[in-house]
């Protein structure tokens, strides 16, 4: 299968969609697709760089019109949203247009936007297209289908990870390591996670620590806060780190936690709790997917997170626990899971595509005849 993937965002881009994009199309790539990604995101941020030299075709382009000189020849375009995604949008568009089947999905809330989300994907063709609808998890499609005119159906297409169960959960010694890895921009809520740092030493006088791990703009002023609230020695933000060394530093903790509110997935928590650790995160939030009873604690509210958070630092049997079931019992959120969803939505596309063709030519048929 020829498959292309239109993203706004991507690697070295830190984020949900770079990540998953990548790794999707590393998977399609592995099992003998034709897997092309285009994309305007330039090939160096944040001070990494990359080099596009792999099996994967990555098409850095200026804007959707030169992307469309790639979609000709693809059996499916995948293009994959945020809030407001121009590029991704403009390409699915065109595709649907053209009779390429087109798979859309959307991988944040659309909550806490207001309606632009919606009316951007109106204003670029989206609403009334061919093309088949999909949203990372039941949160994020549940509020897609508010969201979306009529009565349109919204497929469910996980995320999915590589990480490999922990050997051991950790023994407990020294103080009760947290550990929380994401892009240091406000969605992600970083601040607020300090001051649930700082809630929870006033709470408890079991020792803990706290390990921010990325980068991102908020990151000097989060380093300043630390200092400025004296949480220095409660508090290591390691910055950006390959992805490796992410997995390594989470296997040696003891609890993952996840503050953002607007948290369609998940990525880093997934791989946590893949890992065998306790995660900790807001109910109403994708994290609901692959945590469930026995597997951590979602709060509905940051007070709360800070008490669910000062039970596993406290209740060392509670930790174990989670941290074993997590550790000897595999996810769902597979990566054979997700290629099969996956290919389902592009079979559907393709079902799609060819019914608005077949009503065409009846539609033709009928013109010429004079019915």
């Amino acid at each position: 299968m020829k498959i292309l993937h239109a993203t706004d965002c991507f690697l070295p881009g830190l984020g949900g969609i770079e990540t998953h994009v990548a790794d999707l199309a590393a998977r399609q790539s592995e099992r003998g697709d034709v897997v092309t990604v285009a994309t305007p995101a330039q090939g160096s941020a944040d001070g990494a760089h990359c080099v596009d030299d792999g099996p994967v075709r990555v098409r850095r382009v200026a804007d959707a019109a030169e992307a469309w000189t790639h979609v000709t020849g693809h059996d499916v375009v995948h293009a994959h949203l945020s809030g407001v995604s121009p590029f991704a949008s403009k390409v699915a568009a065109r595709a649907a247009r053209d009779g390429v089947p087109t798979v859309l999905t959307v991988h944040s809330l659309w909550s806490g936007m207001g309606p632009l989300p919606t009316l951007a994907a109106g204003a670029y063709g989206l609403w009334f297209r061919p093309v088949v609808w999909t949203a990372v998890s039941h949160a994020a499609a549940e509020l897609l289908r508010t969201a979306l005119p009529g009565r349109t159906e919204v497929r469910v297409v996980p995320n999915a990870v590589d990480a490999v169960a922990r050997r051991a959960t950790r023994d407990g010694e020294g103080p009760v390591r947290i550990i929380s890895a994401m892009r240091l921009a406000s969605r992600k809520r970083p601040r607020q996670l300090l001051g649930m740092a700082r809630s929870l030493r006033r709470r408890t006088g079991h020792p803990f620590e706290l390990v921010i791990v990325g980068d991102g703009p908020l990151q000097e002023a989060l380093q300043r806060r630390v200092r400025r609230d004296g949480l220095d020695e409660l508090v290591t933000m390691t910055g950006r780190l390959p992805r490796t060394k992410v997995l390594a530093a989470m296997a040696s903790a003891d609890v993952y936690v996840a503050p953002a509110v607007r948290e369609s997935f998940g990525i880093a928590a997934l791989e946590a709790r893949t890992l065998g650790l306790p995660v900790v995160g807001r109910s109403g939030t994708g994290l609901a997917e692959f945590v469930g009873p026995g597997e951590g604690l979602l709060a509905a509210s940051d007070r709360d997170m800070v008490g669910a958070l000062q039970q596993l630092v406290e209740d060392r049997s509670l930790r174990w626990r989670i941290s074993e079931h997590n550790r000897t019992t595999p996810t769902t959120m597979t990566w054979r899971y997700a290629l099969a969803r996956n290919d389902a939505a592009y079979a559907h596309a393709g079902t799609v595509m060819a019914g608005r063709r077949g009503a065409g030519r009846r539609r033709l048929a009928g013109e010429l005849s004079g019915d």
